[in-house]
């Protein structure tokens, strides 16, 4: 399966477009974003998970600023691009891009929560456009299957709900991003 999505941001100044593929060895994702609002800036990323859906890799560039790519063993032990251990992401399984709705589809397709299960999960939480990455804690909440989740920050400061798409693709994220032809 590939298909190729389109993301506006909630004000309608930032544009994002995807490919999506499944493949034997793993999910992989390409893009690129226009931001707009506040923080001008252009990137593009390439992103591959595992045959189980974890992040593999993980490699962005903004234009005309930083790099980085972390590529991780699936278990929670990430690597930079000199191959060098990232401590402060031990235990992080997927990450989650600050700019994109994409990153929100791994853990949702992943987890495969009933109506009324919860996950909470850690992310190597990439920030656009300085590219800093953190450690976050997260929970996803199923509020109808293949359908509608809550996603909500476990330290309580910020909660959206998302709407996806038969394969698990955010089409809504409340307040931050929807889904353009």
């Amino acid at each position: 399966m590939s298909r190729a999505v389109r993301w506006q941001s909630w004000d309608g100044e930032g544009l994002e477009h995807m490919v999506f593929s499944v493949r034997p060895s793993g999910l992989v994702a390409d893009g690129a974003i226009l931001s707009g609002g506040e923080a001008h800036f252009a990137a593009s990323y390439h992103l591959s998970c595992h045959p189980d859906d974890r992040v593999a890799e993980a490699r962005v560039h903004v234009v005309g600023g930083p790099s980085i790519v972390l590529q991780s063993d699936g278990d929670g032990l990430w690597r930079n691009s000199e191959g060098k251990r990232v401590p402060s992401l031990v235990g992080a399984i997927d990450v989650d891009f600050s700019a994109s709705p994409l990153t929100n589809t791994l853990p949702i397709r992943r987890l495969g929560l009933q109506a009324g299960e919860a996950a909470e999960i850690a992310v190597a939480y990439i920030r656009f456009p300085d590219l800093d990455v953190t450690i976050d804690r997260q929970r996803y909440s199923c509020l109808e299957v293949g359908r509608r989740y809550l996603y909500e920050a476990v330290d309580g400061s910020f909660a959206a709900e998302i709407e996806t798409d038969e394969f698990g693709i955010v089409e809504q994220y409340e307040g931050l991003f929807r889904r353009v032809l």
